[in-house]
Formats: structure tokens, sequence, C-alpha cells
């Protein structure tokens, strides 16, 4: 029967632990959005001082600076820069004559790819080299000092941890396509300033030759982009704004034909009117939003998608239209169903 946990060997003041951790982009806080130093991120420190309370709880040597490899990469990619370092790192030890062994905090830090893990495992054990997982005291083992069922559970744990991986990769894959093909938009999409004292697309095609006029006549684009902004105040896009509309105008102008554009104007100057008369405007920032209308941002948010690209989605027929400002909640995001339901609560 196998004895769990660390061998004998690993406990000796001469070897060297390598120290492996690792956080996927979307775990991270924004804390540690925030530090661009992987070694700096509230995540990967933690990690580090629970492998470094597992090293002494279990008698193991401490771990050096230099032995300590962080990264934030995702447990899928077997092309993880600080992964192949730190094996590389261990490989070229052990060529010295070195005792090596790994340690990560649990067997998902190690990879979340099943097959990769295995290979990479199988080469480490030839050389020598067990990974040893301080959360659950168990290790891979290495060549005469085989631990075949530690082994066994530290590929079942982290097979379970790839296994998970996959099924949220295809849940949000398909969360994603069923988005597209209905034509959902999860972000602002296209602002349409219902509540601007000029329509911007107005205001932009009037002022549209100032561009063309030297600057030293008063054109040029500045003069052109505060000109739109002062024709549009004060609930129409800043100068600053104009800069990303220009450059949506340009794309749609690319992109679509003569007649797919004048649709697309039609369908936007309609949707625009039907903000207006709702009173609310959905991506208002720091401007007057209206009274919150539950109904104009179940609209925006299922025409946005069109309205921003209208080369890649169509648009929704009137039925559809009527059907969502029919049964509004329906159609509301997360974060507007959960507001919806505090203050219908509140009555």
């Amino acid at each position: 029967m196998d004895s769990f946990g660390p061998s004998d060997w690993m406990k000796k003041k001469s070897t060297i632990p390598l120290v492996y951790t690792r956080i996927s982009d979307n775990q991270q806080s924004k804390e540690d959005k925030r530090q661009p130093d992987a070694k700096k991120k509230p995540a990967l420190k933690q990690q580090k001082q629970r492998i470094e309370q597992g090293l002494k709880s279990n008698k193991l040597p401490p771990v050096k600076a230099e032995n300590w490899f962080a990264e934030v990469r995702s447990g899928t990619d077997r092309d993880r820069a600080e992964w192949n370092k730190m094996i590389a790192k261990a490989q070229l030890l052990t060529t010295q004559g070195k005792r090596v062994f790994i340690a990560v905090q649990d067997p998902s830090r190690w990879a979340r790819n099943t097959r990769h893990s295995m290979v990479m495992i199988d080469r480490l054990h030839d050389m020598g080299i067990p990974v040893f997982a301080v959360r659950e005291g168990i290790q891979t083992g290495s060549v005469g000092d085989l631990h075949p069922t530690e082994e066994l559970l530290f590929i079942q744990l982290q097979g379970g941890a790839s296994f998970v991986s996959q099924e949220q990769k295809k849940k949000a894959d398909l969360s994603v396509d069923i988005a597209k093909e209905e034509g959902i938009m999860s972000g602002k999409g296209q602002p349409l300033f219902p509540f601007a004292r000029m329509d911007p697309l107005d205001a932009y095609y009037e002022q549209l030759p100032v561009i063309s006029v030297p600057v030293k006549e008063g054109g040029g684009p500045t003069a052109f982009k505060r000109a739109v902004a002062t024709m549009t105040a004060p609930n129409g896009p800043s100068e600053s704004g104009m800069v990303r509309l220009m450059k949506q105008e340009q794309e749609r102008r690319d992109k679509l034909t003569d007649s797919q554009y004048k649709e697309w104007r039609a369908y936007r100057d309609m949707i625009r009117n039907m903000l207006i008369e709702l009173n609310h405007d959905p991506f208002a920032n720091n401007t007057d939003a209206g009274p919150l209308n539950f109904k104009a941002r179940a609209l925006m948010r299922m025409v946005g998608r069109y309205l921003k690209e209208p080369w890649k989605y169509k648009p929704r027929p009137q039925e559809e239209i009527d059907e969502i400002l029919l049964n509004f909640k329906d159609y509301l995001g997360t974060k507007d169903l959960k507001r919806y339901a505090s203050i219908v609560g509140k009555r």
C-alpha cells in the first residue's frame, strides 16, 4: 500500500523545490488586473503563501525567490512561458546532479488539459522529478520512487478540472453563438442620443464639408467635431466622442452598399424615435436618461447588434419589436432583471 505524502528524500536540505503558481485571466480580481507584474498579483501571492505553508508543514525545504514561477495563463495552454521555463530549470538542475521536485497548490494549477499534463508528468517522472500538490498532500512520483495511487489521484483531480474547463468553454461558446444568432447586445452597443438637441447623424452630414476646408480658414477635423458637438449639445456626443462616431460611420459606409446603408439609417431612425417616445436613453452617459423605462432597455438589447454592425446581423421585423415591447421582461439582461425585481418588490 502506498504511503501518501512527500518522500523522505524530498525533505533533505539539499533538495530544491520549484514552485509554480497560475491563474487564468478570468480569475483575476480588480486588484490583480491593476498589477502588471504577475508576482505582485494578490491571487498569485496567496497561492505562493499557501504552498510555502504546505512545504513547512510537511518539513520540506523552503523555496528560494528565484525558484518561484508565476503567470496569468489558461491551464489548457501547453505553451505557457513560465511553466516551460520552470520545467527547463528543473531538467537543468537534474542534469547537474540536483534532486528537484515541483510544488503546486493543487492539481488544477498544474494544468487543465489531461493529455498535456500526463505527457509532461511522464517526462518529469523519467528524470526523477515529481510534482507535489500541497493542498491534497499527494505527489506524482518518479523513477525509482513510484507512487502509483497518488499519481492516479493527482491525474483524476486534474482531469476533473480539465472536464470542468471544457464544459465551461462549451457553455460559453454556445451562449456566444446563440447571442450572435439572435442578435442580442451584451454591451452598450450603438448610442443613438435620443435627447440630443439635433440628431448627431443629421449634424454629421450637415457639417461634413467642414473637414475639407483648410484649418487656417476655420475648417479641418477638429472644427468639424466641435461643430457637431455644439449642434447636438447638451445630450449629444462630445468632441472626443465624435472620434468614435466618425470611425463607426466610415466603417458602415465602407461595408454597406448604398441601399443597405439607407435601410440601416431608416431602421436606426425608427428605433431612435421609439426611444424618444419611451422617454429613456438606455446608454446615456452623464446625460438626462429620462425616467427608467425597461421597455427601452429591452428594445436596445435586442436590436443593438444590428445597429452597431449591420453587415453582420439582420434587423428585427416589426412583429418582433412589438413582441419585445409587449413582453419586455423576457428580453431584459440579468442586471436589468434584478433592477426590475427590486423596483417591483418595493411597490
